[in-house]
């Protein structure tokens, strides 16, 4: 099982900022109370004294990892809250069900069923009920069938009350701070530190990178005068192929390609070209993929590489 310091790891990506965020809004939903009938759902970040597992930290962690960080609605997002439970497949694989609740976003996995993603500030909290169908959230719902025996008679409904809470007050803290708000991420290395692609750059401001870096721009004889900000590439027997961003262009090269240049000034859009599978920069500047972009993140790249071909640092 993935270990609760997966939670402080990510925190520590973060800017200082929504660190401290993070500390107010988890003290905020901790102070809920949660009815006795449903303590066995409820799961805290960093919980270490839950009244029913010792395990706790590391199954909302776990949850993080499947109903978030899998298929996030942004980056940076802070977990507060999960309310769910555990199933398992034909080949004992673990899945976890229920509702995962950030500071910008509520997750919503049913198994085998259906997913969603709502936005805080558009829930109702009126919309959150209990039912014979399961437990709702505006039109999306986890059925509770299959922990029926689990339940107390007031389970599903304490359930639902105790989520009314935590959003509602969710809402009011976030709209409370929102003209406390830094500004959001805008330089080359805080975007990248924020995306969920993080682990898969090179940057300067870290020395594990350093090596990595000097020699990708002494292989590709980058100018000395530029200041390079971040690349996404891999070393391989036939040289170094992928991508470097300096201050002032975009560098690319695929495997046995020649090195291939674009001063970010002349750089209008990256569209994907799905027949050559590379993403175009310019009319004859193709990037390459790598490895860490496929399918499921894709569009996710596309944007994120915009956003860092216009940061202002």
């Amino acid at each position: 099982m993935p270990t609760a310091d997966g939670l402080s790891a990510y925190l520590e990506s973060l800017p200082a900022q929504r660190r401290e965020r993070f500390a107010s809004l988890s003290n905020l939903v901790s102070a809920i109370g949660v009815p006795e009938s449903i303590e066995s759902f409820v799961f805290l970040p960093g919980q270490t004294q839950h009244p029913r597992f010792d395990d706790a930290a590391d199954v909302f962690w776990h949850a993080v990892e499947r109903l978030y960080l899998s298929d996030a609605a942004s980056d940076g997002e802070l977990p507060l809250v999960y309310w769910g439970f555990h199933s398992y497949d034909i080949l004992l694989r673990r899945s976890a069900n229920g509702i995962l609740l950030t500071d910008r976003t509520a997750y919503l996995v049913d198994v085998g069923r259906s997913s969603a993603r709502l936005p805080l500030a558009r829930i109702d909290p009126g919309t959150i009920a209990a039912d014979s169908g399961g437990l709702h959230v505006g039109d999306a719902v986890v059925t509770l069938d299959g922990v029926a025996r689990l339940l107390d008679a007031t389970s599903a409904v304490d359930s639902a009350a105790y989520l009314r809470k935590v959003v509602a007050a969710c809402q009011q803290a976030v709209d409370d701070q929102q003209t406390t708000d830094a500004p959001p991420a805008t330089t080359v290395d805080e975007l990248v530190r924020a995306s969920r692609l993080s682990d898969d750059f090179l940057l300067p401001s870290r020395p594990k990178d350093g090596k990595k870096l000097a020699k990708l721009a002494a292989k590709w004889q980058l100018p000395a005068d530029e200041t390079l900000r971040a690349s996404m590439s891999s070393a391989t027997l036939a040289g170094i192929y992928g991508w470097a961003l300096t201050d002032r262009a975009l560098y690319s090269r695929d495997l046995m390609e020649p090195l291939d240049r674009t001063a970010l000034d002349d750089i209008s859009d990256v569209e994907w070209v799905p027949e050559k599978k590379v993403f175009r920069v310019g009319e004859a500047h193709f990037v390459p993929t790598l490895p860490a972009v496929d399918d499921a993140n894709r569009e996710y790249f596309v944007g994120l590489l915009r956003a860092l071909l216009v940061a202002r640092a």
